[in-house]
């Protein structure tokens, strides 16, 4: 009784820890950063432009996209073309 009672808590506690990164990976219109390709993108680097939420990998390339938008919308509109 005990063994099924701890694997029902590590079970319950492993889900509490991966259902945010999934929810996150599924919220998240671009996987892949505009501003340096290839790098993943991670939850805390964003911006918000016309409307829309951009991820970013680093505080480096937030601050790159802020200064040049249209160029990076333009690289994170044909990086999603390839992918879809």
């Amino acid at each position: 009784m005990k063994k099924i009672f701890k694997l029902l808590i590590l079970f319950y506690l492993s889900f509490l820890i991966l259902s945010p990164m999934a929810t996150f990976a599924q919220m998240v219109p671009n996987t892949v950063c505009p501003v340096m390709p290839g790098e993943r993108v991670k939850q805390k680097f964003y911006v918000d432009y016309q409307g829309e939420r951009i991820y970013l990998c680093c505080r480096n390339c937030v601050i790159a996209f802020k200064k040049n938008p249209e160029k990076f919308m333009k690289r994170l509109t044909k990086m999603q073309a390839k992918v879809q």
